[in-house]
């Protein structure tokens, strides 16, 4: 697919190129933090990549020193309507707040966080609904909110519902910070690369040359196990298996293997 490139609010850049979407938060001069404009170009960014035919990986990355440090608290603060509208529900089961995090886990492509510097509060967050972070060691991660008299509150009891729920009361409850070292070791972070955008952007290259059908059953399964008892978890995935075998995609990557060429997708 020929690469396309489009800026959201001069706060964010995605780069479509090869089925890959490269996301960057762009206010680097205040370690990305969340201002109105910024929130208003995630939020559309995630829509318009839904919209996008043949995005097979996504890589959430911040640019400069950090990934992103957080809501910029004292320019939402004073803008008490704003602030309304991002807890007011949208129609659906989120409001616009939890749609900052949760609308990244919805996407239909894996997302791939590359995590530097300050992990903050919505940054956090944020980072929490991708499918997989990959962070360097010396970042500083922290969900400061309960600092404010607020708790983290942006889908936190989704995103969070795999991980070690002792580690995030621990960070809700106390605002204390952790380095990408010890977010590795709680759970918190999937591997340490002291270049994280690079290892994000090699790994979701090697998801989207890999089978989208079934890419998105493994997601999907996942996804839905943990509702289901044992029993439908396994007539699930038996009958996502099914589904693959013998179909296009599924030929064609055993064609692949035995040619010893790459897919063709």
């Amino acid at each position: 697919m020929p690469a396309t490139t489009r800026t959201f609010h001069d706060r964010l850049q995605v780069v479509l190129e090869d089925h890959v979407a490269e996301v960057t938060l762009q206010r680097a001069d205040r370690h990305n933090a969340m201002d109105s404009p910024m929130i208003d170009a995630l939020l559309e960014a995630q829509t318009w990549l839904g919209e996008q035919v043949g995005v097979r990986a996504v890589v959430l990355c911040g640019d400069g020193e950090s990934f992103c440090s957080g809501l910029d608290v004292a320019g939402i603060v004073s803008s008490p309507e704003r602030v309304a509208w991002l807890l007011t529900s949208d129609g659906t089961s989120m409001n616009p707040a939890q749609r900052l995090a949760l609308g990244w886990r919805n996407l239909s492509a894996p997302v791939v966080a590359a995590l530097h510097g300050h992990v903050y509060g919505a940054g956090l967050q944020m980072a929490l609904a991708a499918d997989i972070r990959i962070i360097h060691p010396d970042a500083n991660l922290a969900l400061p909110e309960i600092e404010w008299g607020l708790m983290a509150d942006m889908g936190i009891t989704v995103t969070s519902a795999a991980l070690r729920q002792d580690v995030i009361r621990d960070l809700m409850l106390t605002g204390r910070h952790m380095s990408g070292e010890e977010a590795v070791i709680l759970g918190l972070a999937s591997r340490l690369d002291d270049e994280p955008l690079l290892a994000a952007s090699e790994l979701a290259q090697a998801i989207a040359r890999r089978s989208p059908r079934a890419v998105a059953a493994a997601r999907r399964l996942l996804r839905e196990a943990p509702e289901l008892s044992e029993s439908q978890r396994l007539a699930r995935e038996a009958e996502l298996q099914r589904n693959l075998l013998g179909g296009p995609e599924q030929r064609e990557a055993t064609r692949a293997r035995l040619e010893g060429r790459p897919p063709r997708f």
